[in-house]
């Protein structure tokens, strides 16, 4: 039998597949662009695809620096590897939360969770599903939830 999330002893962080997901999203625009970088030259192809694996790369450590912890009364995202942010969000200014999975989501067994505030919005990917849903039920709940 599957347990359920625990909001209060665990933090939500991408799981392996969903940095992985994540990574074939940020390769895909560059696996399109290349043909018609190495057609201006090859030499300017090849410095191409260099600068999009070191783009892929930083998504790649970036997803493995964030880290998603739900208190009592903030959601506090961490997040960030040569410049760490901690980003802290009041439950009681969070007007909704969206959870998506597309077909490669649901192969890694991850999903997408958005937050939508005034005035901004927090994007969590590649988080495993239970943990998205435990998030997004409590922070929904308003302010008498555990």
């Amino acid at each position: 039998m599957e347990q359920p999330f625990d909001l209060a002893g665990s933090a939500a962080t991408p799981t392996p597949r969903g940095r992985a997901v994540l990574c074939v999203w940020a390769a895909l625009p560059g696996l399109a662009a290349a043909p018609f970088v190495f057609w201006q030259g090859f030499w300017l192809g090849c410095a191409f695809c260099a600068v999009w694996c070191a783009l892929v790369f930083a998504v790649w450590a970036r997803a493995c620096s964030l880290v998603a912890t739900l208190g009592s009364r903030t959601l506090t995202v961490y997040l960030g590897v040569a410049f760490p942010v901690e980003r802290v969000i009041p439950r009681h200014s969070i007007t909704s939360a969206l959870i998506f999975r597309t077909p490669l989501l649901r192969l890694a067994d991850a999903c997408v969770l958005v937050v939508f505030t005034p005035g901004m919005w927090a994007v969590l990917p590649g988080i495993p599903l239970p943990a998205a849903d435990a998030i997004s039920a409590a922070l929904l709940a308003g302010e008498d939830a555990p």
